[in-house]
């Protein structure tokens, strides 16, 4: 059902154009080229806890912003008071002064509603990040929408988000961090392995402008059975996001050839192309190139 609501999404996802012209490209993590691929695909992903799991001190807080978090949900449409909500904690490494909490309300016909929500530790607003009313995404998908990009922006710690979009930084981790914020527990293709459904998918990549004023992370994001999502982030070399876009692809299908194979039509006997050899003497000249 999960998978089925997050294609719903992705259908709605808007593409936005990269600026970024592509000096140099750094594989997250990459095998040695003469080792054999994985059975199985392995992919990164954000802890995320229930309820029961959260620690004490952050179960306190959440309770303690309840009403802040009603009011700005209330904002985008979202009724808390309403019975059937629940919430999970996302865990990201590169924010450890925010919760951020997906909230979710299921429906009997298998709709969803969902948004994110991010509580400070210390003093600050709580932000909502809208993804889904009743499986209908907002006017403006929240994986390309202004509002994430900036709260986003505001939310990371500058001299986190510098250091991550370093060659040797936790670039994919802080793509993967947005993805999660503005999709709802997202993953990312780590180490491809032999699902022939995954061939074109791209492996992680950072990639450097010319001038390495400008970054660019791209990542896969398995988000259904036959489905993947493709996420291009563009960033400042000071790792601020500046615009964010998903593909929505089906999986590659290799074409099978059905029928028999093309039979081989010999000449027959007397049509076999004559050979005319050159007369003596006639040999073309070879000329050797200057050096």
């Amino acid at each position: 059902m999960l998978h089925a609501q997050r294609v719903s999404r992705a259908l709605a996802l808007s593409s936005l154009g990269l600026a970024l012209l592509p000096a140099l490209a750094f594989a997250q993590e990459s095998l040695p080229a003469e080792a054999p691929l994985p059975a199985h695909s392995s992919y990164l992903v954000l802890q995320h806890l229930a309820p029961p799991l959260i620690g004490p001190a952050d179960a306190s807080l959440i309770h303690a912003k309840q009403s802040q978090i009603a009011a700005e949900a209330a904002f985008f449409g979202y009724d808390l008071a309403a019975p059937g909500w629940d919430y999970e904690l996302s865990l990201c490494p590169l924010i450890p002064d925010q919760l951020i909490l997906h909230y979710r309300k299921p429906f009997p016909n298998g709709a969803q509603s969902l948004f994110t929500a991010i509580v400070p530790r210390g003093p600050g607003r709580v932000f909502v990040v809208p993804i889904l009313y009743r499986n209908a995404t907002p006017f403006g998908s929240a994986s390309a929408s202004g509002r994430s990009i900036a709260v986003f922006n505001r939310i990371v710690p500058a001299e986190a988000a510098e250091k991550a979009v370093q060659p040797n930084g936790k670039w994919l981790t802080l793509g993967l961090c947005f993805a999660d914020i503005a999709y709802g527990n997202a993953n990312a293709l780590n180490i491809p392995g032999s699902e022939v459904g995954l061939a074109r998918a791209p492996i992680p990549l950072l990639r450097l402008s010319e001038e390495h004023t400008g970054r660019a992370i791209i990542f896969t994001d398995r988000n259904a059975p036959g489905e993947y999502l493709v996420w291009t982030l563009s960033l400042s070399y000071q790792g601020r996001l500046l615009s964010a876009s998903a593909l929505q692809l089906s999986d590659y299908v290799a074409r099978v050839r059905h029928g028999a194979e093309p039979a081989e039509k010999p000449l027959p006997p007397g049509k076999e192309p004559v050979v005319k050899p050159l007369p003596p003497g006639k040999e073309p000249t070879v000329k050797p190139l200057p050096q």
